[in-house]
């Protein structure tokens, strides 16, 4: 692998502890992947005015302008949003999706109105990728080529295949995080405020640094342990295993793609947490010397959490039934405890839980309230 990709990467992660960080890694990502501009959005149907939120751009002076040129366009740029979704394969994999998707005559492309207004800018072709399949309206990754550069070719394609699991898991991890940096909060001065563990590890994987949150996991469950060094361990093999590999390199990560929940360690079945992990190389906190450790964070799925269920039951197609049932699994209620309170069988709730993992690509009730985390749930403390 180029070395410059890699450590394209590593510095993907570092936005997980500092989200100041990802207009530099925007600039280096568009850089390996030939782009004149790139950009990450969300988009919000229910604000018809103006659906596209972008929270992350390069430092090119087109990143400004592109948001002229959206609003200056804004049923075009959302009716080939909404085709490439179409468009966009169910499988966890990232999908990369040219414009060239939107057309089936390149002459008529080249006569659109938005295409000609992009070529004012001295662009035309634009590239899109959903990065979170549990929640398409979070985490849209944008590219805009030049007019010398043309279609996207297969190399182009190649080294955005390589980095976009990465950046989509950092996305993913780091949303808790956002919410401090919202506050103007630095993650390790405000470690305490989150509602998820997190453990940081230095190169060796001796904790150097834990919250509240993780310190009350580590004493309830009967998951971790400290090795001979000092180190991290877990006290089961198979997690013990997973995690020495996510820790042996950067590329054992981003193997679930636009689905990275589905990295996270498996833990026994009668335990809760959804432990998940980064690499840190680097940290403005622990000053400016190279710092090559690791971020573990875990949740305790056991515990109430606030999404926006509604939400839910439109991306999935829910049922009411359905809906009632994730009401109260985000109370934190068990398959017994949701049994006890409807007066129903457990093997009936467990048969009805079974059909919501199936929908929502979840092999457990501990990964489905993991991906709740990408409805609206606040990582903060109250």
């Amino acid at each position: 692998m180029n070395a410059e990709i890699q450590r394209t990467i590593l510095s993907i992660y570092d936005t997980v502890a500092d989200q100041n960080l990802w207009q530099s890694v925007l600039d280096r990502c568009r850089f390996l992947c030939g782009a004149s501009s790139c950009a990450i959005f969300d988009f919000r149907e229910d604000n018809k005015s103006r659906p596209f939120n972008v929270t992350q751009t390069c430092s090119s002076p087109l990143a400004e302008l592109m948001g002229d040129y959206v609003q200056s366009n804004l049923s075009q740029e959302v009716a080939d949003r909404n085709a490439a979704k179409l468009m966009t394969t169910e499988k966890d994999g990232i999908d990369i999706l040219s414009d060239i998707i939107t057309f089936d005559n390149y002459d008529e492309f080249l006569q659109r109105e938005n295409v000609k207004y992009l070529e004012r800018l001295g662009l035309r072709q634009r590239a899109i990728s959903f990065l979170n399949k549990d929640n398409y309206d979070l985490d849209q990754f944008t590219l805009q080529f030049s007019t010398k550069t043309g279609i996207p070719d297969s190399n182009q394609f190649l080294v955005m295949g390589m980095i976009l699991p990465h950046v989509a898991k950092a996305l993913d991890l780091s949303r808790p995080v956002k919410q401090l940096a919202n506050e103007r909060e630095h993650l390790l001065a405000a470690l305490h405020h989150l509602t998820i563990g997190v453990c940081i590890l230095d190169s060796k994987g001796r904790i150097v640094l834990t919250n509240d949150e993780f310190k009350r996991q580590k004493e309830t469950y009967e998951v971790f342990t400290t090795g001979l060094n000092d180190e991290l361990c877990f006290l089961e093999s198979e997690s013990q295993r997973q995690f020495m590999q996510l820790k042996s390199g950067v590329m054992n990560h981003g193997k679930f793609g636009a689905r990275p929940r589905k990295e996270a360690i498996a833990v026994d079945t009668n335990i809760f947490l959804c432990i998940e992990v980064t690499p840190l190389t680097r940290s403005e906190e622990f000053g400016s010397k190279n710092f090559d450790g690791y971020i573990l964070y875990s949740a305790d799925t056991s515990r109430p959490v606030r999404c926006n269920t509604l939400l839910m039951k439109q991306a999935y197609g829910l049922t009411g039934a359905e809906l009632s049932l994730i009401e109260l699994i985000a109370e934190g209620l068990t398959n017994r405890q949701i049994a006890d309170r409807r007066n129903r069988s457990i093997s009936t709730v467990n048969t009805q839980v079974k059909a919501i993992l199936s929908k929502t690509h979840c092999s457990t009730r501990t990964q489905f309230v993991r991906l709740m985390m990408s409805f609206g749930v606040s990582g903060l403390s109250d």
